[in-house]
């Protein structure tokens, strides 16, 4: 008898545990097509990060609440089967849920209520609003209702050249550049600096109001960029933004020992090289992560720098409610309402029913 209870006690456990995640969205038995938000609450404490997974695929990573991510269903009519898994504690205990969203048939209606539509947008403005844009589906206006900012919070490793051929105020300028582009940096990131020459020194914390210009450095030495760059890989989210004039003379590290450190992880290689000489290696590093390269002089880093981080923070969710009924491919068209903003990327229309 004991063993019959106890046996029901830990079921009962075990039952009440299974309902500590709750999926928001997607509901179980939703039409899931296009761009849409996966959403999950949950009971436990100390949350340490949630996965979600589509399909057995994962899709995305929330590490504080509220714990969603943007997902794009695409036009697949199948079913599909969403899970999450919540990690806490230490990652020493997890919980999972799982739904399945509808397929569709050719009989089938779509009701579309609202639609979510990822951009990139550069804009020097820190904090844009549903009045900044112009959403038409099938050429007629809709009514923006919400806008969020997606970009997850990350590190941002600025990593400065300081050997002596950055002299004649070359690094001046790099850190003047680093010291500005802190002003952008939003709530929950991070930020170290980097300076390297033939020796990579240690990352140092910065923050903003940090006076990087102040820093007692003079340009000296050699160059040990693949070392120094391969240095900030993390499997912490992170934007590496080099500032360099020219190779590599002194690593330790190949080209190709440095690519597989840094490809094997969370990091994005953007860089900014003075003059035209950058090395092969700063290229491949980051076509290999999704960054981009851009030559600029010591008058312009600054600039460069503020346009890197600008595009970094350019990734934003418009959200909208559809006044179209027509079924089949709704075709988008977004621009913006105001002077001073660029609209980068956007989803070019879904489908519906």
């Amino acid at each position: 008898m004991r063993s019959l209870l106890s046996a029901a006690v830990f079921l009962f456990a075990t039952a009440i545990a299974a309902q500590g995640v709750t999926f928001v969205s997607p509901l179980e038995g939703a039409q899931a097509l296009g761009p849409a938000v996966l959403e999950v609450t949950t009971t436990a404490q100390a949350v340490d990060r949630v996965d979600f997974f589509v399909d057995g695929v994962l899709a995305g990573v929330a590490r504080k609440p509220p714990y969603r991510i943007a997902f794009d269903f695409g036009t697949a009519q199948a079913p599909r089967t969403v899970t999450a898994q919540v990690w806490a504690g230490g990652f020493r205990t997890s919980e999972t849920a799982s739904v399945t969203t509808a397929g569709l048939s050719v009989n089938d209606t779509l009701h579309v209520d609202l639609v979510e539509v990822p951009v990139r947008v550069r804009s020097a403005k820190r904090s844009l609003s549903a009045a900044d844009f112009q959403v038409r589906e099938n050429g007629v206006a809709q009514t923006v209702r919400d806008v969020r900012m997606e970009r997850p919070a990350a590190h941002f490793a600025f990593v400065v050249d300081r050997s002596l051929s950055m002299d004649g105020g070359k690094l001046e300028a790099a850190l003047h550049a680093v010291e500005a582009g802190l002003a952008q940096l939003r709530t929950g990131d991070t930020a170290s600096l980097v300076l390297f020459n033939h020796h990579v020194e240690a990352a140092r914390p910065i923050a903003r109001g940090t006076r990087c210009s102040a820093i007692d450095t003079t340009p000296s030495g050699g160059t040990s960029l693949r070392d120094a760059l391969a240095s900030t890989a993390s499997a912490e989210r992170t934007y590496a933004i080099v500032i360099t004039d020219g190779g590599d003379r002194n690593s330790e590290l190949s080209e190709e020992e440095a690519l597989r450190k840094i490809s094997g992880t969370r990091t994005i290689v953007n860089a900014v090289v003075l003059g035209s000489s950058h090395a092969r290696f700063l290229d491949r590093a980051a076509s290999n992560t999704g960054g981009s390269v851009v030559e600029a002089t010591a008058r312009s880093v600054g600039v460069e720098v503020e346009r890197i981080l600008a595009d970094i923070n350019s990734r934003y969710l418009l959200i909208y409610q559809s006044s179209t009924t027509a079924r089949g491919w709704r075709s988008l068209d977004v621009k913006p309402r105001r002077r001073g903003m660029e609209i980068l990327a956007a989803r070019k229309g879904y489908f519906a029913g």
